[in-house]
C-alpha cells in the first residue's frame, strides 16, 4: 500500500517558470511575461500611450504614442526597468529602448 505524502499547494506559474528555466531556451520563453505584467508594472497612465514591442537579448524595445512621452520615458526608464524586473523575479531587462509609434 502506498503512503500519499501531503504537500503544499504550487503555484503553477512557479512550476512553469522551474521548468522553463531548465530547457536550453528557457530564459527567452520566460519573456513572454514582460506582456502579462506590463500593465501591473507601468500603471494605467502609461499603460494607455506606452507598449511593449520585443525582448532580444536583454533589450526591451517600447513603443510610445507620441514625442512628449518619448520625452517623459527618457526620465522614467530605469524605474520603469527595475520595476519590471522585480515583478519578473529575474534581470531580464538590462537596457530599454524607446521609438515613436508610426500611422502606417
Amino acid at each position: 500500500m502506498r503512503r500519499r505524502v501531503a504537500h503544499d499547494p504550487t503555484r503553477l506559474g512557479d512550476v512553469l517558470r522551474r521548468v522553463l528555466a531548465e530547457l536550453p531556451a528557457g530564459a527567452g520563453l520566460e519573456d513572454w511575461a514582460v506582456w502579462s505584467e506590463w500593465d501591473a508594472a507601468v500603471g494605467p497612465t502609461l499603460a494607455r500611450h506606452v507598449r511593449p514591442r520585443r525582448l532580444v537579448r536583454g533589450v526591451l524595445v517600447v513603443v510610445v504614442d507620441s514625442s512628449e512621452w518619448m520625452q517623459e520615458l527618457q526620465f522614467l526608464k530605469h524605474d520603469l526597468r527595475t520595476r519590471l524586473n522585480a515583478r519578473l523575479g529575474r534581470e531580464a531587462i538590462q537596457r530599454i529602448f524607446v521609438v515613436l509609434a508610426t500611422n502606417d
